[in-house]
């Protein structure tokens, strides 16, 4: 399989609206989560939302370029790391996102709004990283 950069493009495209859209409510605290259910839940969707792309372009890299297919979201974004995609640093930023997206998807031991708050600030410093260093090494492979 190849990785298909339209593909990614088209997925980047559809994160950065999420992003703009989440930027919306960048001022938006924990305290504003526990009074405003509906600020919650946009902002909940938009993360989930944001996790999957990231995880739908990871895994198409890993498995298109790689012919590696992880078993967990926190397993995809190590080969991510390993494979030099994307740095260190990031990974140490987006470690955590797996488990993250899934206690919101899947509700587990209901969700502390407290965490919901810190992951959305982090979210809006991190993910802008993440397309960033997937966009650089799109182009590293053109020239390899």
């Amino acid at each position: 399989m190849v990785v298909k950069r339209t593909t990614i493009i088209e997925r980047l495209k559809e994160f950065d609206e999420i992003l703009a859209e989440l930027n919306k409510y960048r001022t938006v605290d924990e305290t504003a989560l526990r009074q405003d259910l509906s600020q919650r839940w946009i902002i909940e969707r938009g993360l989930i939302a944001a996790a999957e792309i990231i995880f739908d372009i990871t895994d198409h890299i890993l498995a298109a370029h790689y012919g590696i297919y992880p078993e967990t979201y926190e397993d995809s974004l190590e080969k991510l790391k390993e494979n030099k995609v994307i740095s260190v640093s990031l990974y140490g930023q987006l470690k955590g996102l797996g488990g993250f997206r899934n206690i919101l998807v899947h509700r587990y031991l209901g969700i502390d709004i407290a965490n919901v708050a810190q992951n959305f600030q982090k979210g809006l410093r991190t993910f802008p990283q993440f397309a960033q260093e997937i966009l650089t090494w799109l182009d590293s492979q053109r020239t390899a």
